[in-house]
This record gives C-alpha cells, sequence and structure tokens, in this order.
C-alpha cells in the first residue's frame, strides 16, 4: 500500500498521520510516540488506524462531502479546486 503523510509533529511527542490505499481498502493510520505512550502502553510506540474497504467507498465519499462541503452553497467550486489543487482527475462544465 503506498501511502502518504498527513501530518507529523517531532519533538518529546511524536506523531506522524499517513493515508493510503490499494485495490482493496483505504486506510488512515497513526503513530505516537514519547513518554505518554511508554507510561500508558508500556511500549515505545503506539499505532491505531481505520480502514474503509473498497466497496464503502461511495459512502465514504458522501460522508466527506457532507463534513467538509455543503457549508455554503460553494460545494462545487470547492470540490473543483481541491481536484486541481491536488492534480485528481476530474471535469467541470456548465450549461451554456
Amino acid at each position: 500500500m503506498d501511502t502518504i503523510e498527513l501530518y507529523r509533529e517531532e519533538g518529546k511527542f511524536f506523531r506522524s498521520v499517513r493515508v493510503g490505499f490499494n485495490d482493496k481498502e483505504f486506510r488512515i493510520d497513526t503513530q505516537d510516540m514519547g513518554p505518554t505512550v511508554e507510561e500508558f502502553m508500556g511500549d515505545s510506540d503506539y499505532e491505531f488506524w481505520t480502514t474503509v474497504p473498497k466497496q464503502a467507498w461511495g459512502d465514504l465519499l458522501l460522508a466527506l462531502s457532507k463534513e467538509f462541503l455543503s457549508n455554503d452553497g460553494k460545494a462545487t467550486d470547492r470540490l473543483r479546486d481541491i481536484c486541481e489543487k491536488h492534480k485528481v482527475q476530474h471535469t467541470w462544465d456548465c450549461w451554456r
């Protein structure tokens, strides 16, 4: 599974959040390290993740749209802008 890092916090309290997918699933996983992890988990690191199977990707897209695109009537433009910014294949069109 190819992944990209979404977030990284360095220092005494380390956290890395990564996202990735393959032909079967989409996953976000987090790794924590530092004294808090050692105190509560008794180990040097703690990893946890959420996985969404491919058959639920449509439901995930609808849920993410409701959470992040439905606030002010600009969802169509916002989705286009996100696609352009992240080089996601898309089309934009209108009635002329």
